[in-house]
C-alpha cells in the first residue's frame, strides 16, 4: 500500500443528465458526457494504480454498469483520498445508482478542495432535482451558471427545472440562451419545445421538437414531447405513433406507456388503454396520473365504481391533485351522489380556488341541482378566470343559456 496519494495528471470527469416524470419529461436513463484524455501507465506506482482503477470506472461507466463504476472508483480514491476528481466521477456513479445521498457527499467533498469548479456545483444541481430539492438544485444551477455563464448544460437544466416549476417565461430565456451558446445542442431544444407545449404553443412545440429529433432521433425526451404536442392538439393517432416509438426506445418507460394509454382511451380503443396504463401503473406503482387516466378510461366507459376507485387512489397518491377530486365529483355527480361531487368538488376549490375548471364543474352541479343561484355565481367566477381559454369560454356561454330558460 502506498503511504501518500499521487496528484498526477486530470481524469476525465463525469457530468450529470438527470431523469425526469411524464407531467414534467420521460423518466431516462442517465446520459454520461465524458470529457476524454489520454492516460498511460508505466512502472507500478501508488499514481498508476489510482489511474488505472480509474479509468476502469470510467470505462464501467461509458458502458451503463455504475455498479463496477463506484468499485473501481472506491480503489481509486484509497490512493488518492483528496483527489476532486475520483470524488466527481464516485459522486456520479452512486447518482445512477439512485444513491442520491452518497452522491451528494462526495460532490461536496470534491467542492471542499475546487469551491469554484462549476462542474461540480451542476452535477450537485442534477442530484438536488432528481430529489425534488428544487430550491437547492436552482442555487447550484445558478452558481454554476455564475462560475461558467456559457456552461450550456447548466442552462439547460435550470431551464429544464424552471419549467418543472412552472415558471415558463425563465425557463424559455435560459433554454434559448443555451441554443444561442451552443447551437448543436439537442437536449436544449427538446426542452424549449417542451415548455411550448405546455404553455399551449403547439406549432412552436413541433418545430424545436423536430429541431432536437434531427440531431437525436432517438432520443426519448423528443418523442414524448411530440407525443404530448400532438396530444394537447387533439392529434392522437400522430401522439401515439410517438408514444410508441418511446417505447421502442425503452419498454420500462412507464410515461410512454401512460401515453398511449391516453391516446388509446381518446381514440375509443378502451382494451388497448387500459394494457396501456396497467403497464405503467406496474412499472411505477405509486403513479397518480396513470391511476388519473385509469379513472378517466373508467369513467367514459360508464365503470363509475371502477372510475371513483382510481381517482381516490391517484388523491391519496397525490394530496394536491385537482383532477383526482374533479373526477371523483363527475362520478358523483354521474350517480346522483349529489352530496358527494359537492365535496370533492369543494377539496378541489381548496387546493385551487380560482380554477375556473372547477368553478364550471361546480355551477354545472348546482345546476343540475336545480340551485340555478349558486350555478350563476359559481359560471361568473368562472368566466372571470376563464382567460384565453375558448373551448371553456364557448361551455359557458352554453351553461349561462341553459340559466337563462
Amino acid at each position: 500500500m502506498c503511504s501518500t496519494p499521487a496528484h498526477g495528471s486530470r481524469s476525465r470527469r463525469i457530468r450529470l443528465n438527470r431523469a425526469e416524470g411524464f407531467d414534467t419529461l420521460p423518466a431516462v436513463k442517465h446520459a454520461i458526457l465524458l470529457i476524454s484524455l489520454v492516460l498511460s501507465l508505466g512502472a507500478v506506482s501508488c499514481r498508476d494504480l489510482a489511474l488505472e482503477y480509474y479509468n476502469q470506472g470510467i470505462d464501467a461507466m461509458e458502458k451503463n454498469d455504475p455498479t463496477a463504476a463506484a468499485e473501481s472508483f472506491e480503489k481509486s480514491l484509497s490512493y488518492r483520498r483528496d483527489d476532486p476528481d475520483v470524488h466527481v466521477n464516485l459522486g456520479a456513479a452512486y447518482h445512477a445508482l439512485g444513491d442520491y445521498d452518497a452522491a451528494l457527499e462526495h460532490f461536496k467533498t470534491a467542492l471542499d478542495a475546487s469551491p469554484s469548479d462549476p462542474l461540480i456545483h451542476y452535477n450537485m444541481a442534477e442530484t438536488y432535482a432528481a430529489m425534488g430539492s428544487q430550491q437547492a438544485a436552482t442555487r447550484e444551477y445558478q452558481t454554476a451558471i455564475r462560475f461558467k455563464e456559457d456552461f450550456h448544460e447548466a442552462l439547460t437544466g435550470y431551464g429544464k427545472l424552471l419549467m418543472e416549476m412552472g415558471n415558463y417565461e425563465t425557463a424559455e430565456e435560459n433554454l434559448v440562451r443555451a441554443i444561442t451558446v451552443k447551437p448543436t445542442y439537442e437536449k436544449a431544444y427538446v426542452y424549449l419545445g417542451w415548455v411550448y407545449a405546455k404553455t399551449g404553443k403547439v406549432n412552436q412545440a413541433t418545430f424545436y421538437l423536430y429541431r432536437g429529433l434531427k440531431t437525436d432521433p432517438n432520443s426519448i425526451e423528443g418523442r414524448m414531447g411530440l407525443g404530448m404536442a400532438f396530444y394537447e392538439k387533439g392529434l392522437y393517432d400522430e401522439a401515439l405513433a410517438e408514444f410508441e416509438k418511446a417505447v421502442l426506445l425503452d419498454d420500462t418507460n412507464p410515461e410512454a406507456h401512460l401515453g398511449i394509454g391516453r391516446c388509446r382511451t381518446a381514440l375509443g380503443s378502451a382494451a388497448p388503454a387500459e394494457k396501456a396504463l396497467r403497464r405503467a401503473i406496474e412499472l411505477k406503482p405509486d403513479y397518480p396520473e396513470a391511476n388519473l387516466a385509469l379513472g378517466d378510461l373508467y369513467f367514459k366507459q360508464g365503470e363509475y365504481a371502477g372510475a371513483a376507485a382510481a381517482y381516490r387512489l391517484a388523491a391519496q397518491q397525490r394530496n394536491d391533485y385537482v383532477s383526482a377530486h374533479m373526477g371523483l365529483g363527475r362520478v358523483f355527480t354521474a350517480t346522483g351522489d349529489f352530496a358527494d361531487a359537492e365535496e370533492s368538488y369543494q377539496k378541489a376549490l381548496h387546493i385551487a380556488p380560482d380554477d375556473p375548471w372547477v368553478l364550471y364543474q361546480m355551477g354545472q352541479l348546482y345546476r343540475i341541482m336545480g340551485d340555478m343561484a349558486r350555478a350563476r355565481v359559481h359560471f361568473e367566477k368562472s368566466l372571470a378566470n376563464a382567460g384565453t381559454d375558448e373551448k371553456l369560454r364557448a361551455l359557458l356561454s352554453g351553461a349561462f343559456e341553459s340559466l337563462d330558460k
